[in-house]
């Protein structure tokens, strides 16, 4: 009888702690607008190789951020676990509108698309 009143607890600890575990990766924080602006400049300046693209070297002052979107991510887990992507669309003077798709909880980047691609 014992051990049995003690796998119970130690089974309602762990799902009380699979819960406070889902929660949190359910809401994590997602970037602020200057660093995700942040992140999208680097993203372009650095890009990663699987990209395929080379770096741009464009003078910041003439960038502005024009648009910012928040998306959910497609599949089944990321619907479970709330996925997010993150879109910055940055517009240079000549009219030129990059667009910087990038994870929303840490500005990983994902796709460049625009005059560069």
């Amino acid at each position: 009888m014992l051990k049995a009143t003690n796998l119970k607890k130690e089974g309602f600890r762990i799902l009380v702690l699979l819960i406070i575990c889902f929660a949190y990766a359910y809401q994590k924080p997602i970037l602020a607008t200057g660093k995700a602006t942040d992140y999208a400049a680097l993203c372009l300046q650095l890009p990663p190789k699987r990209l395929g693209i080379e770096a741009v070297d464009i003078n910041w002052d003439d960038i502005k951020p024009e648009k910012f979107s928040i998306d959910k991510k497609s599949g089944f887990f990321n619907q479970i676990t709330n996925q997010r992507e993150l879109s910055v669309t940055l517009k240079t003077k000549n009219g030129e509108e990059l667009t910087v798709r990038m994870n929303a909880y840490n500005g990983r980047c994902l796709e460049v698309t625009g005059p560069l691609n």
